[in-house]
């Protein structure tokens, strides 16, 4: 092989692994997406929501929220999160690459076979919306539901096709 053959081979192998390296992010999304719904979404699950036992919304959240959807529902507990590392490694890792780290607030994440993964945080609730951010958590709340009605919608009318 002469020098000119090795240049472009190298340069190749170069733009081969810039490629790879670009899509290799989505590629994961995908498999961690294809991979929820392999384990739940046949049995009608498309929603991972985890909240805490903080008495903030503890309360609120098992009476108003979970009743509502814990048919379309894989429900964690951020509180008893050292119990996840066994039997939910899988959905930890779920959790962890869209919901982050950072600020911890009951989040439910509507994970769709086919689109992108909505992530919605519940702030704290309150019936009397006297900040922007009891304002913003009564939003949030009222496009969750929105949102899994319309999911709820799509994947029906799949299933009877």
């Amino acid at each position: 092989m002469n020098w000119d053959g090795m240049i472009w081979l190298f340069i190749g192998l170069l733009l081969g692994m810039t490629v790879f390296k670009s899509l290799s992010p989505f590629v994961y999304r995908f498999g961690l997406k294809v991979g929820f719904w392999i384990r739940h979404g046949r049995k009608g699950k498309f929603i991972l929501f985890v909240y805490s036992d903080s008495s903030n919304w503890k309360d609120y959240i098992e009476t108003k929220i979970l009743p509502q959807i814990e048919t379309h529902s894989i429900v964690l507990n951020w509180s008893k999160r050292r119990e996840w590392e066994t039997r939910m490694s899988f959905e930890t890792k779920l959790f962890n690459h869209w919901a982050g780290s950072g600020e911890f607030t009951p989040t439910a994440l509507i994970l769709p076979l086919i689109g992108k993964v909505k992530v919605i945080r519940l702030w704290q609730p309150n019936q009397h919306a006297k900040s922007k951010k009891d304002r913003e958590s009564k939003e949030a709340e009222q496009s969750f539901f929105a949102a899994i009605k319309q999911f709820d919608r799509q994947h029906r009318s799949l299933k009877q096709k």
